[in-house]
């Protein structure tokens, strides 16, 4: 039940803050339905755990030097999911900004990818829908978003592979 404890700390969670540093695998309560899971004043996760299994919720808003690189011109905040969580709904992602002439993305390791969020009003944050919580960048410029090219140093229309029915 919600409020059985061990030592000081529930053991199982149904809803409230998540502090950077200190949280890692979260089980929530069997009966806890739709949740708001605050992460301090950066983020609101808004979702259904019911039915719900243990997830590794660490998070952290520390600078990605490599990313940050990439995109010299403009002024970045972090936020990373560590444990790159699923949940087994899709629920509502709220990145708090300091307005709404700002940017979002998630940070992926080639850089910047678009995503679609929408500016929230009522909560001061871009609002996202989704399952799986990973690494967000908020700039105070649009950035150029990286897209992978792709390889044309190959001719072959069997992506290079030997066949070796045709001796090739």
């Amino acid at each position: 039940y919600a409020d059985a404890t061990l030592t000081g700390t529930p053991t199982a969670f149904d809803g409230g803050e998540l502090k950077s540093g200190s949280t890692g695998i979260v089980t929530f309560d069997k009966t806890a339905g739709e949740v708001d899971i605050d992460f301090e004043d950066v983020a609101t996760f808004t979702v259904d755990v019911t039915g719900q299994g243990k997830l590794n919720l660490a998070w952290n808003t520390d600078f990605d030097k490599d990313f940050g690189a990439m995109y010299d011109y403009a002024n970045l905040s972090f936020l990373e999911f560590e444990g790159t969580p699923s949940f087994n709904k899709n629920g509502s992602l709220f990145i708090y900004a300091e307005d709404k002439d700002t940017f979002v993305y998630e940070a992926a390791e080639d850089g910047a990818k678009a995503i679609d969020a929408t500016w929230n009003e009522d909560y001061g944050a871009w609002e996202l829908k989704t399952r799986k919580l990973t690494k967000y960048v908020i700039s105070d410029v649009e950035l150029d978003e990286k897209t992978v090219t792709e390889d044309t140093s190959s001719s072959t229309t069997d992506g290079g592979k030997d066949n070796p029915d045709t001796g090739r």
